[in-house]
């Protein structure tokens, strides 16, 4: 039994990990300075999610060991942007201090 297509779902996690939070943190930026913040969100939303569930869906049916690994990469994404942006917010928070 050959480890290349978990390390594959795991890589793939990876990527729709990134396409999905930095989706996020893009959306996030733009809503203060767009003239409809509801629509804005509801359309990112949905350009986000659904490409994401069609592809956990394919997966989960596909090989469930492949689906674990890939849910693996996509929440260590979701670990390291929140950490990364959380560092990031706190010292953009103290460099603009008195």
């Amino acid at each position: 039994m050959s480890s290349l297509p978990y390390i594959g779902g795991f890589i793939f996690g990876i990527f729709i990990g990134l396409y999905y939070f930095y989706g996020l943190l893009l959306t996030v930026r733009k809503v203060p300075v767009s003239p409809n913040p509801k629509r804005l969100l509801a359309i990112s939303y949905f350009l986000r999610l659904l490409p994401v569930l069609i592809i956990l869906v394919i997966f989960a049916q596909k090989d469930p060991g492949i689906f674990i690994t890939l849910l693996i990469g996509f929440f260590m994404v979701r670990f390291i942007m929140t950490r990364k942006i959380a560092r990031l917010t706190k010292e953009e928070f103290h460099a603009t201090q008195p």
